[in-house]
């Protein structure tokens, strides 16, 4: 490419669309990071050089895991636990000899040189987790995949560290949590990735340390090699290269528009909620671990509506005690009383990993061993982790909630169960309070169906809208192929919620909604119009939610959900939702009403 081509290029503006990972507005240089791609040919070695290249693969390990171990300590001391939390995954695997014995049998028995060796069984591990069907660990084999390479870069003595010369936007196929981390303390202006998600360690991080990045632009690092200056806006996923100065200007006066409205979101956030006719509204939060309670705290958060209890069983290769269990419960309760906390028993199954319990794969996960199915069939494990919930019920705050329940009889068994447990802590004289609310999720098309039988056993609803549309609409929303099917503004999935609502109403019994929905502005006067009075999602999303609902009526929620459901598409009601709430609230569905 000649010079005269190439100024030509730069002079254009390219305007790239990502998945919104971490909200702000950016404008600056930017900064591309080519990560070099060691591709080797098969490497095999004498038997005579086996104990030298185990030795210089345990060598590689120990050096990691003491640099992974201090980055852990620097990141809890400058960020807090709950960010440094991202590391665990792969310190983890380096002190799980299975995973690395696979690697030292591959040298031993394989006779493959050390870097080599490394290389395919971590290639091998990171395809498998691509393979999962969850969102989440799809996410986790980039882990592994920036942990290969820490490994065989010490193995070969090569160094990859990023070095900024100045404030700059990172552009990259991939950041490990590290990396992220070590940009942040030279004043990363933001990040944008090709591979990733909103689960991603790149998300994660940028989040907590409050800087915008957008994630999964497949192509956005072959893109950037023709511009120099960039702008994010990490709320829409928009990502401008080479952007005109027409454009910078509008995209600063944005960026100061929702600064101001942030700091006035956070300002009001603890003004009683309610609608402006009166109707109370409770907005809880949901977290996974222990480290997120001061930012919930922060938003006034009325309670955490939904406790994922999955983040304590991961990345270890035996189950948490009882004990372990109760410590975590009893902090979360004691310090978010006198509000509720409803702690979803484990939802874990087929298609995520706990070493000890689950060998072999399944042909569809989704559909499989999972959840209250996978608890039942290991019942001391369900009585430990009930066991922990009764005992941090001190102060009467604390609720139970059931995943994937299906049937009438699983409600029958986990009755039983509870009761089992209630008496094994009565025979150990256990102080714990004998009553506990029990709800369970509505995810499943059969659990709508059945809403008003399972009303009558159970204490309270909590629609779970992830999982309640890809079953419903046989939607797998980690397939590129038809995620665009995807869409909790479907009119069968208002009408299961209407269904769902009236049956809770029916019986006496609350019904809140914590999936991604709850936390949709568009979709926020709906849930209104519905009776969901209780709603529960991010904290980063709880002041806005709090500021809509205060400002409107029932009457006006009301009239336009019927509007909505004379509508035929998900793709129509979408639209009449969001410039329904854009007209009244524009920073708060920015990039949604082009």
């Amino acid at each position: 490419m000649n010079d005269q081509s190439k100024d030509s290029q730069i002079s254009r503006e390219i305007v790239l669309k990502g998945i919104a990972a971490s909200p702000g507005i950016v404008v600056g240089d930017l900064f591309l990071h080519q990560d070099t791609v060691w591709e080797p040919e098969k490497c095999s070695i004498s038997p005579d050089q086996i104990s030298r290249e185990l030795d210089a693969f345990q060598k590689a390990v120990k050096v990691v895991h003491a640099r992974l171990q201090v980055a852990f300590k620097n990141m809890s001391e400058q960020y807090g636990d709950d960010l440094a939390e991202v590391l665990l995954m792969q310190i983890g695997l380096l002190e799980d000899e299975y995973f690395l014995g696979e690697v030292e049998t591959a040298i031993e028995e394989n006779l493959l040189e050390a870097s080599y060796a490394t290389f395919v069984i971590f290639r091998q591990k990171k395809e498998m987790f691509l393979g999962m069907s969850d969102e989440y660990f799809k996410d986790r084999a980039f882990d592994i995949q920036s942990l290969k390479k820490l490994l065989v870069n010490e193995i070969r003595g090569d160094s990859s560290a990023i070095n900024l010369e100045s404030p700059a936007v990172v552009i990259a196929a991939n950041l490990s949590p590290s990396d992220t981390v070590h940009l942040h303390q030279q004043k990363v202006l933001g990040f944008v990735t090709n591979a990733g998600g909103k689960t991603s360690h790149t998300a994660i991080v940028a989040r907590s340390l409050g800087v915008p990045a957008v994630v999964g632009i497949h192509n956005v690092t072959e893109a950037a090699k023709v511009a120099n200056r960039v702008i994010i806006d990490g709320g829409s996923g928009k990502v401008i290269l080479n952007p005109t100065e027409e454009t910078i200007a509008e995209f600063v006066n944005l960026r100061d528009r929702q600064l101001a409205s942030r700091m006035q979101l956070i300002r009001e956030a603890g003004l009683a909620t309610a609608t402006k006719d009166g109707r109370r509204i409770v907005v809880q939060a949901n977290i996974e671990f222990e480290g997120e309670l001061d930012k919930v705290l922060e938003v006034d958060a009325e309670g955490i509506g939904l406790f994922r209890t999955e983040g304590i069983f991961l990345d270890r290769a035996d189950l948490p005690s009882e004990d372990e269990q109760a410590e975590i419960y009893s902090v979360v309760a004691e310090r978010m009383h006198p509000h509720d906390v409803v702690i979803r028993t484990l939802d874990i199954g087929g298609d995520k990993i706990l070493p000890d319990l689950i060998r072999a794969g399944e042909d569809n996960p989704f559909l499989g061993w999972r959840a209250i199915r996978f608890w039942l069939d290991h019942k001391t494990g369900f009585l430990a982790q009930f066991k922990a919930i009764l005992r941090a019920n001190t102060k009467g705050n604390v609720r139970i909630l059931l995943p994937m329940v299906s049937g009438m009889e699983e409600i029958y068994q986990i009755r039983e169960l509870l009761e089992e447990a209630k008496q094994q802590l009565r025979d150990r004289n256990v102080v714990f309070n004998e009553h506990i609310p029990v709800g369970m999720m509505i995810e499943i098309p059969s659990a709508v169906v059945m809403a008003d039988m399972f009303a009558r056993e159970v204490d309270f609803f909590s629609v779970g809208t992830n999982d309640l549309v890809q079953y419903t609409l046989a939607v797998d929303r980690g397939n590129e192929k038809i995620s665009r099917l995807y869409s909790h503004f479907h009119p069968a999935i208002l009408r299961m919620l209407q269904q769902v609502s009236d049956a809770a109403a029916r019986a006496g019994i609350p019904v809140g909604i914590c999936g991604e929905m709850a936390g949709d502005p568009a979709a926020l006067p709906l849930l209104l119009a519905m009776n969901y009075t209780i709603l529960s999602a991010s904290n980063m999303v709880i002041p806005g939610m709090k500021k809509i609902a205060r400002e409107l009526t029932l009457d006006e929620c009301r009239v336009m959900y019927h509007e909505a459901l004379g509508l035929q598409t998900s793709e129509e009601i979408e639209k009449h939702a969001v410039e329904f709430v854009h007209r009244r609230f524009p920073d708060l569905v920015n990039g949604r009403a082009e």
